[in-house]
C-alpha cells in the first residue's frame, strides 16, 4: 500500500510531454466557446477533453509515480481521447465499451499501487494526502463504470427512468477525481507537527468531501431542490473551514499562494452553485442569469481549482518558480473569473479569453531554471 512516498525527482520533466497535455487543455478551454461559431453542444467534448483526457492521464501518472508514463497511462490518454470523440458524435455503444475498458484500466493501477479493496480509506493510520489520492483514482474507475450504465441505460436498458440520469449531467461527475486530487496536492502542504486534534479534523475533512459530494450527486439524479440546497449549502461551509484550516497551517512556500487562490476559487464555486439552485425557483430570473451563472460555477471550479492542483503537480519539482505569483494569479483569476465565463456570450471575448488563458499557461512555464533559494514576492 502506497503511503506517503515522495514524488519522483523526473515526474512530468519530459517537455513534450508537458506540451502535449497543456495542448490538451487549451484545445478543451477553446471547445468551452465552438458553439458560437458551430451550432453543435461541445460541452461534452469541453468536459471530456479537460477531466478525463487530461486530468485522468495526470492522476494515474502521478499514481505511478515513474519519471516516464507507463504504457498503460498512454493507452489511457489514446483510449480516452476516443471516448470523448465517441460521446460528443454520439456513438454510444461503443462509448459505453470503451468506458468500460477504461474502468478497467484504471482499476488495474489502482490495484497495482493500493490494494484491492480501498480499505486504507477507513484506516486512521494513513494520511490524508493518500486518502484523497487513493479516492481520487478510485472515483475515476467508479465514474467510467457508471458512464457505462447511464450510456446503456438511457440507449438500450430504461431501467431507470430519472430525467437527470443522462450524459450530460453525470459528465461533470468527472471533475470530482480531479478535485480530490487537487486536496491532495493541497493537504501535502500541512504541517506535519500539528496536535491529534487537528490531525483528527483533517480525516474529518476528507470524509466530508467524499460523502457530501456523493450526496449532492444523488440529490441532483433524484429531482430534491430543497435537498440540494441543504447539502450545497454544508459543502460551503466545509470549504470554507478547509481553506481557514490551510491558510493557516500550510507551510508556508510558494505552492501555498497557488493552492490558497485555488481554494477561493473553490469557495466561489460554492457561492454559484447555491446561488443557481435558489435562482430555479424564479424563472424570469433563472431564463435571464441561470445560463451565466451555472457557466461561472464550471469555470471556476474546472480552470480555477481542478486547474491550480494540476498545474502544480505538473511543476512539482520545479519549485520554488522564478516568477511573479501574484501576478500570475491575478491573470488567472481575470481570465477564469471574469473573461471565460463573459466569453460564453461574445465571440470577441472568447477569443480574447483563449488568447489569455494560453498567456497565463506560457507565462506559469516559461521559467527555464529554478532559484534554490529564492523568497517568494
Amino acid at each position: 500500500m502506497r503511503r506517503a512516498e515522495p514524488i519522483a525527482a523526473d515526474f512530468f520533466l519530459d517537455k513534450r510531454l508537458r506540451a502535449f497535455i497543456l495542448a490538451l487543455m487549451v484545445t478543451a478551454f477553446f471547445f468551452g466557446f465552438a458553439d458560437q461559431v458551430w451550432d453543435r453542444n461541445f460541452e461534452r467534448l469541453h468536459i471530456f477533453l479537460f477531466n478525463l483526457c487530461a486530468g485522468g492521464f495526470i492522476i494515474l501518472y502521478h499514481t505511478e509515480n515513474k519519471g516516464r508514463p507507463s504504457l498503460s497511462c498512454f493507452v489511457f490518454l489514446f483510449l480516452s481521447l476516443c471516448y470523448a470523440l465517441l460521446a460528443f458524435f454520439q456513438s454510444y455503444s461503443a462509448a459505453a465499451m470503451l468506458s468500460f475498458t477504461l474502468g478497467l484500466l484504471v482499476e488495474s493501477i489502482r490495484i497495482r499501487h493500493f490494494s484491492l479493496l480501498p480499505k486504507d480509506l477507513f484506516s486512521s493510520q494513513v494520511s490524508v494526502v493518500d486518502k484523497f489520492h487513493h479516492a481520487s483514482i478510485l472515483c475515476l474507475s467508479l465514474a467510467l463504470f457508471v458512464a457505462t450504465f447511464v450510456l446503456l441505460n438511457n440507449t438500450a436498458l430504461h431501467w431507470l427512468p430519472y430525467k437527470n440520469l443522462t450524459l450530460n449531467v453525470f459528465f461533470l461527475g468527472f471533475s470530482f477525481p480531479v478535485s480530490l486530487i487537487t486536496m491532495s496536492v493541497m493537504f501535502s502542504f500541512i504541517r506535519k507537527d500539528i496536535n491529534p486534534v487537528l490531525r483528527a479534523q483533517k480525516q474529518g475533512f476528507f470524509w466530508t468531501v467524499n460523502l457530501g459530494v456523493i450526496i449532492f450527486f444523488l440529490f441532483i439524479v433524484f429531482e430534491l431542490p430543497t435537498a440540494k440546497f441543504v447539502i450545497a449549502t454544508f459543502l460551503f461551509f466545509a470549504v470554507v473551514l478547509i481553506f481557514s484550516f490551510f491558510l493557516l497551517l500550510g507551510v508556508n512556500v510558494q505552492q501555498k499562494l497557488f493552492l490558497l487562490s485555488g481554494m477561493a476559487f473553490l469557495v466561489f464555486t460554492g457561492i454559484t452553485g447555491i446561488f443557481y439552485i435558489v435562482l430555479a425557483d424564479f424563472p424570469v430570473a433563472y431564463a435571464r442569469w441561470g445560463r451565466l451563472l451555472l457557466t461561472c460555477h464550471a469555470y471556476l471550479s474546472l480552470y480555477g481549482w481542478g486547474l491550480s492542483g494540476l498545474l502544480i503537480l505538473m511543476r512539482w519539482n520545479d519549485f520554488p518558480l522564478k516568477l511573479n505569483s501574484w501576478r500570475i494569479i491575478a491573470m488567472h483569476w481575470l481570465v477564469i473569473g471574469i473573461l471565460a465565463p463573459l466569453g460564453k456570450t461574445s465571440l470577441i471575448l472568447a477569443v480574447t479569453s483563449l488568447v489569455a488563458f494560453c498567456l497565463f499557461l506560457h507565462f506559469f512555464f516559461e521559467e527555464k531554471e529554478t532559484a534554490p533559494m529564492m523568497k517568494e514576492r
